[in-house]
């Protein structure tokens, strides 16, 4: 988890804020999910409301008007004029931000890992395909060359027995028998 210089109260909003953005659900009372009729707006309420929003924002204007101030959470370090206890006080701070940043860099480094894997299985893939496409292109052409070797085979068979039978039919159409095929 994530660990950072500030307090706990802000660790535990940001804790709160990150369970926030994971939930999938809005939560909402069991009435309001029981019954339709329950969500029925209420205009005074949405006014009211946009009254106070409205003093908020002026409020919020007004102040940003003002001289701006940064806060500096950590005043204190190893340097001379600290308390013997504001040392301790530091290294604390140090090692939280410290362990924040490693949490963010093990986060990047994940991120970075999954998204080369993910490269790297697109890449596969695409090799996958080109070698199956490329057999299957094989195949077709040593299928048509099959069925040409076995046609031009048919054809000459042909050929040579309308040879064969070419000659005995000359020789009996000599004799009369005209029977136009090889002889039984």
């Amino acid at each position: 988890m994530a660990s950072s210089v500030v307090s706990g109260r802000q660790l535990e909003k940001w804790e709160k804020e990150r369970e926030d953005a994971n939930r999938t659900e809005i939560p909402m009372p069991k009435a309001a999910r029981d019954s339709f009729n329950s969500m029925q707006p209420n205009f005074n309420a949405l006014a009211k409301f946009e009254k106070k929003l409205d003093r908020f924002t002026q409020r919020m204007e007004d102040k940003d008007s003002g001289v701006k101030t940064e806060a500096i959470v950590n005043v204190m370090s190893s340097t001379a004029g600290a308390g013997s206890g504001d040392f301790h006080t530091y290294r604390g701070f140090r090692k939280k931000e410290n362990a924040r940043i490693a949490d963010f860099e093990a986060a990047r480094k994940e991120d970075e890992a999954r998204r080369a894997w993910e490269a790297e299985q697109a890449e596969r893939e695409a090799d996958v395909l080109a070698k199956r496409s490329k057999k299957a292109a094989k195949r077709a052409r040593q299928k048509e060359k099959e069925r040409e070797r076995q046609q031009a085979e048919k054809r000459a068979r042909g050929e040579a027995s309308a040879a064969a039978g070419g000659a005995a039919a000359g020789e009996e159409g000599a004799g009369g028998g005209g029977g136009g095929g090889p002889a039984p």
